[in-house]
């Protein structure tokens, strides 16, 4: 990274130059404060400043005052180079945008251990800048994507389906393999599933009520926001992406206060991988998750019983936890899969479902136990999650 020192004394110049270059850093060199200014404000990457203060045509403090007003969020860190060392002088320095302050004569190993602290926090301002124009990229794909699907809806279902995650994918001894069915409309459903980070793996499973292109933008939406949280996670530490009740707490804000006109079921769940367990919460998603178990030989309903989300502005949801074990199988289900199972009542279609379900069904199976590629038009999107923890 580079480092440009700023001081009118030619002397004061090489020696910062020599200690830089030592340090493993590039030093740039300028004993004329207006070239240094012009510099500064050209500069296009991340850049540490030594700044001197006092100097002739403009003083250090000046210097920096114009550069924080012209760029004020570009990622420069400034330390102040100076005799002065008052309370007061300290005070106005950092006031005026230094980030950091040694007074002369200074010592090198300080000098050394104050840039490479300042290099750490330019290196985490660019990972942000980088994420942020990730983001921002992202956000101008989704906002094309929207303005294809109010063209043509079949070209704005290939391109939410594009959101989904990579299939069959493998976290440690968990394999994570999907399936959707689209109806004729745009879909509700939407799954994502992602590391959190070394020890947990997230993921979700989503049916927003209705159909068409209002139902799918609601999906983008709560996947954009999901991924948010991931995001604050692992830059601000918050930890509301490792609490399903919390999450689930700021999307049931977050979809009343846009006033979207639309509630969803969700559940979401926190695989640990290392205490093998699945931590999670249900928000009214029928039918309920089934888990298979290889060591008991049966399956079973994960039972909740919460409202979904963008109902009512205060709802509580449980969380619960669970044991997986090796072989064991979990199976997330649309509601979608309901009307097309012949059973009458909706007691009839779940024991039906518990009995095409056990830890060694895989998604072929299942597919063609329920004569899933027979139908053409289907009447709603009928999308399927299965979750192994593979067999060691």
């Amino acid at each position: 990274m580079k480092v440009i020192a700023v001081d009118d004394n030619q002397a004061n110049c090489k020696l910062l130059s020599l200690y830089v270059n030592r340090w493993g850093y590039t030093p740039e060199v300028y004993s004329k404060s207006k070239e240094a200014y012009r510099a500064i404000r050209e500069e296009d990457e991340p850049v540490l400043i030594l700044m001197d203060w006092m100097m002739p045509e403009m003083s250090g403090l000046e210097i920096v005052k114009r550069i924080r007003k012209e760029r004020p969020d570009f990622p420069i860190y400034i330390i102040m180079l100076t005799a002065k060392s008052n309370k007061e002088d300290i005070i106005e320095g950092l006031d005026s945008g230094a980030n950091d302050y040694i007074t002369k004569p200074f010592d090198s190993q300080e000098l050394k251990s104050r840039i490479k602290a300042g290099i750490r926090i330019l290196k985490l301002e660019q990972k942000l800048l980088n994420r942020e124009e990730e983001l921002q990229e992202v956000n101008n794909r989704l906002k094309h994507s929207l303005q294809i699907i109010e063209q043509d809806v079949q070209a704005g279902r290939k391109i939410q389906f594009k959101l989904l995650p990579e299939n069959d994918k493998v976290y440690r001894k968990y394999k994570f393999t999907h399936s959707i069915k689209p109806s004729l409309f745009l879909s509700g459903d939407f799954l994502n599933y992602f590391k959190i980070d070394r020890d947990n793996v997230g993921f979700y499973f989503l049916d927003v009520a209705g159909h068409g292109a209002s139902s799918s933008f609601v999906t983008v939406l709560i996947n954009s926001f999901i991924n948010q949280y991931l995001d604050k996670y692992r830059f601000e530490n918050d930890r509301t992406i490792l609490s399903p009740s919390d999450l689930f707490d700021e999307i049931n804000k977050m979809v009343l206060e846009e006033k979207l006109e639309k509630h969803l079921t969700l559940f979401y769940g926190i695989i640990n991988l290392t205490q093998e367990t699945l931590f999670y919460s249900n928000a009214g998603q029928v039918p309920y998750p089934i888990l298979a178990s290889k060591e008991e030989g049966e399956s079973k309903f994960l039972e909740t019983k919460n409202l979904p989300l963008g109902l009512m502005e205060e709802s509580e949801h449980t969380e619960k936890k669970v044991n997986i074990y090796s072989g064991d199988t979990l199976y997330l289900l649309s509601d979608g899969i309901l009307e097309i199972l012949e059973e009458d009542s909706l007691e009839g279609k779940s024991d039906k479902l518990l009995s095409l379900i056990d830890y060694d069904t895989d998604m072929n199976s299942l597919q063609n136990k329920i004569n899933l590629d027979e139908y053409d038009d289907l009447p709603d999107d009928i999308t399927l999650l299965r979750v192994k923890r593979l067999e060691e």
